[in-house]
């Protein structure tokens, strides 16, 4: 993250940048626009990173260098009213700005942006348009539901409320502690050790890897800063409607593991239902309706809403202060602010899972799992550059399944997708590592061999060819008497080619020359 340095106004030097920076990073990818931070005199105090979002990869929502004046103008506007605004700057780009007031004479705003704005039909289309990337309607519909579709006019009004839900009240209390931060340094009380406390969690919540680990680290360093025995962590599974259970302190895993409290049912699902904190002296005294339950210590707890702006994704529930003391108002507000930056990186974790699926959905068949056509084109591409820039070399393989019509006509086609599945897998075990093999269509496949000549090519595609023979498939879609066999053409770059163009027409007609020929056996261009 890097962070402008500028003359800023009064009180917003207690604001850690650091630890914003991060808060900014996980904000601006969950969202898939860019996020930055300015003072509310309209200089830039944290700038945006260059996002890795599925909005980013497939839309390219990149920014075009605005004018200082225009930002400033808009922060100053924002600030001004106290309301969060929208402006439009050109070529429908637009930026948004919610101001944060921080005390009487300082604030700041988060500005979003730039992103363009399409109507809901527009982002329906943009969503079908991702079939063309080998993606089903479950995985489409996953990222239509998913949080970074992208945004439209409909929603960005809940992008916004999901700025003012997060963004807010962890700047404020990002100030609030760095205020009595500095008040402690010059009283020489241990307040600052707190805001030395945040700063630590935030760094090692970052360095984590693993879903188990983050909510084990999350717990632990929540109980730790409120100094209690017993805590839990639970998700709302949005399939059942229930909280799930995803990391305790004071309980044995396996007792807990299993489960599953519904929304609106105790008091979890109570603050999964309303989206409130609940805070709790003495619950025997505070709630009649309860009794201190058996293992713990104290009567005091905390139970709070993680949240994405006003939606819940779960809750924190901290319970027996390790000295028997209750909890205080205090204890509430660090956790508070802690929860906050929780929930920014439960669901960047989940946006970046989905950038991953999607990346590896972008480039492989859906079918059989290895690479599809369009990859397959670009990276055919960047071959023969190569081959073309380093006076280099590499051969090309078309390949088809001899009779497929046939088999597919007789057995169905569920056979002959699990003939297609069966035909890839044998392909992908008899090439090499360096080689790259894709779907090209219907029943053809295609390699790429870098670094190969056609003499050496010859003998890796024969190897090909023997184990597809090998190929067996269920008895009943396939009779004893019959077998898998391919056709296979060979052509070399730039030997027997000037383009790409050039060189799968040579390789293709010869694959249809050895079908001539007989079908199962290898050909390789000759001119």
């Amino acid at each position: 993250m890097e962070n402008i340095n500028t003359p800023r106004a009064s009180g917003v030097e207690f604001l850690n940048l650091s630890v914003w920076g991060q808060f900014q990073r996980g904000l601006s990818n969950l969202l898939g626009i860019p996020i930055s931070l300015y003072d509310g005199q309209g200089s830039l105090l944290s700038s945006p990173v260059k996002l890795e979002t599925i909005s980013g990869l497939l839309r390219g929502f990149d920014k075009d260098a605005a004018a200082t004046e225009v930002y400033t103008k808009a922060v100053l506007k924002a600030v001004a009213s106290g309301d969060a605004y929208i402006y439009k700057r050109r070529n429908d780009r637009h930026i948004f700005v919610v101001p944060v007031s921080l005390g009487r004479e300082t604030s700041v705003a988060v500005v979003g942006g730039e992103f363009s704005l399409a109507a809901a039909d527009e982002e329906r289309e943009f969503l079908k348009s991702l079939a063309n990337l080998g993606l089903s309607e479950g995985e489409l519909l996953r990222l239509e539901r998913g949080p970074q579709k992208g945004i439209t006019h409909e929603n960005v009004f809940s992008v916004l409320d999901t700025v003012r839900g997060m963004a807010v009240p962890f700047l404020k209390g990002l100030y609030s502690m760095g205020v009595r931060g500095e008040f402690a340094a010059k009283t020489g009380q241990e307040g600052s050790r707190v805001f030395d406390t945040m700063e630590r969690i935030f760094n090692s919540i970052l360095t984590v890897s693993g879903e188990e680990e983050f909510y084990d680290k999350v717990l632990s360093e929540s109980t730790a800063l409120v100094g209690a025995e017993q805590g839990s962590i639970m998700v709302l599974d949005k399939a059942s409607a229930s909280l799930v259970v995803k990391a305790a302190k004071g309980a044995k895993k396996k007792v807990i593991e299993n489960i599953r409290v519904k929304v609106g049912q105790g008091i979890a699902g109570s603050i999964a239902e309303k989206g409130s904190p609940l805070f709790v002296t003495d619950i025997e005294a505070e709630m009649p309706s309860r009794k201190n339950r058996p293992g713990y210590k104290t009567r005091s707890f905390m139970a709070i809403p993680l949240k994405m702006g006003s939606k819940v994704i779960g809750v924190l529930n901290i319970t027996d202060k390790i000295t028997g003391e209750v909890f205080s108002k205090e204890d509430l507000r660090f956790l508070l602010f802690l929860s906050n930056y929780a929930s920014i990186v439960i669901e960047r974790d989940t946006c970046q899972n989905l950038n991953e699926e999607l990346r590896v959905l972008s480039v492989t068949d859906s079918l059989t799992g290895i690479l599809n056509r369009r990859y397959f084109q670009e990276k055919l591409i960047e071959e023969v550059e190569r081959a073309k820039r380093y006076n280099e070399y590499f051969t090309l393989f078309m390949i088809d399944i001899d009779d497929f019509k046939v088999f597919n006509d007789r057995y169905g086609h569920l056979a002959g997708d699990e003939m297609l599945k069966s035909v890839a897998n044998a392909i992908k075990g008899a090439i090499r590592s360096i080689d790259a093999v894709a779907r090209y269509g219907g029943e053809e496949f295609t390699v790429i061999l870098p670094y190969t000549r056609k003499k050496d090519a010859f003998i890796i595609a024969e190897r090909v060819r023997k184990g597809v023979e090998q190929v067996k498939l269920p008895p009943e879609s396939f009779s004893a008497s019959e077998r898998v066999t391919i056709s296979i053409g060979v052509a070399e770059f730039p030997q027997d080619a000037r383009n790409v163009e050039e060189l799968v027409f040579n390789a293709d007609r010869t694959m249809y020359f050895a079908k001539t020929m007989g079908k199962n056996r290898v050909y390789v261009y000759e001119r």
